[in-house]
């Protein structure tokens, strides 16, 4: 009797595995294509968002934000919206490859290099700043990396 079970438990676990793997897949496919349906029309997105960058662009090269972290925070808020990624894995990454089929995608992408190549002067600026800054050795060094930590 107990041969006759075994062999049954497993063909019914391994059956309903097979459905429910199915089934999650299926929503999973809804769910992606339901929460990119809601950003739009990828190249609208990327169209609206070449502006939004331009913009930023010449606010960085104008010299208004004065650190890394404010320029970040700017960036955040010009990116927020369409572009901005959602958290679910599988939407977030089926976005990125319906964008890259726009005509303009390749515009935003070296927009997007050199507001990371600003980030990154400004960055280096920071620390060259913070170390000249030192006087009196190593001491004053772990000081300062005391008070950038609170």
């Amino acid at each position: 009797m107990k041969k006759i079970i075994l062999p049954f438990i497993v063909l019914v676990a391994i059956g309903c595995g097979n459905d429910a793997s199915v089934e999650t897949a299926d929503v999973i496919e809804r769910t992606v294509e339901e929460i990119n349906a809601e950003r739009g029309d990828p190249c609208d997105c990327i169209n609206d968002k070449i502006d939004a960058v331009d913009i930023f662009l010449v606010e960085i090269k104008d010299g208004k934000y004065s650190s890394s972290d404010a320029l970040n925070k700017a960036l955040e808020t010009t990116m927020d919206g369409c572009i901005a990624p959602f958290g679910h894995r599988e939407a977030d990454i089926a976005w990125s490859e319906s964008l890259k089929g726009c005509e303009t995608y390749g515009s935003i992408i070296e927009a997007m290099v050199t507001i990371q190549d600003a980030v990154n002067e400004m960055k280096t600026v920071e620390q060259n700043e913070f170390v000249e800054g030192i006087d009196d050795g190593a001491n004053e060094v772990l000081d300062k990396l005391r008070e950038s930590a609170h």
